[in-house]
């Protein structure tokens, strides 16, 4: 958490979109509590796109990760969600982009989306 203190503190950003669907398992409801106590609060801009009850806007079946827009991690992992290895992407990271944003615009602020569960 210092890491993103330090880098909002020089300007930048640093964020995730979320894609998912209900019902949240155990592990993404502890993954949710951590953004809350953690994330959110020193200032990484956490989106959700819950896909339940829509049609995928045209995003990838693949978790991934970018950096500066230039270089992009592939996430692999078992059936029941384990994260098996990360894979750095050797291509073109145009189309990574383009999802990022994608996902981006089709989602909402964390804290919005559970203030919708809560009530």
């Amino acid at each position: 958490m210092d890491d993103v203190r330090q880098w909002r503190s020089e300007g930048k950003g640093i964020g995730r979109a979320h894609v998912l669907r209900r019902p949240l398992s155990d592990y993404l409801r502890f993954e949710f509590e951590y953004y809350h106590r953690h994330h959110v609060r020193v200032g990484e801009d956490i989106r959700i796109l819950d896909l339940t009850d829509r049609e995928n806007p045209g995003l990838p079946d693949q978790d991934f990760w970018i950096f500066d827009d230039s270089k992009v991690v592939l996430m692999h992992y078992r059936p029941d969600g384990t994260q098996l290895n990360r894979e750095l992407y050797q291509g073109d990271p145009a189309p990574y982009v383009a999802w990022r944003e994608l996902a981006v615009s089709e989602s909402i602020p964390y804290v919005e989306y559970v203030r919708r569960f809560d009530a």
